[in-house]
């Protein structure tokens, strides 16, 4: 499995990340590098992404996010439950970690930020 120093990732409105959209089977793949997806529900519909298993073995994974209009997904996906976890969520490096940048805006409802 290939392993990237950093992956550099955004995050949607709905909480998906690299094309891998909440609900989609793709979450579930196990075995491919990069998946084809031919019915994502934004535009475009046809795309290309890597899958959970490259992601997950990244040694460092950072997401950026900005405005508020990310502040409840950014909350959901932060300290939300883990009963049906978003794809961005679902980001978590085995052997490796997850870093997060936010403005002020992006971070306004969570509960436990650091205010640096």
């Amino acid at each position: 499995m290939p392993r990237f120093d950093v992956l550099v990732l955004g995050m949607g409105p709905d909480g998906h990340t690299c094309s891998l959209f909440p609900g989609h089977p793709l979450l579930q793949e196990k075995q491919q590098i990069v998946a084809p997806i031919s019915d994502s529900p934004k535009p475009p519909p046809a795309r290309v992404t890597l899958t959970f298993p490259v992601i997950n073995n990244a040694a460092c994974a950072v997401f950026a996010s900005c405005g508020a209009g990310k502040a409840d997904i950014v909350q959901r996906v932060l300290e939300g439950g883990d009963n049906d976890p978003l794809p961005a969520a679902m980001v978590r490096p085995t052997n490796g970690q997850v870093v997060w940048f936010l403005d002020s805006a992006a971070a306004s409802k969570l509960k436990n930020a650091q205010k640096l």
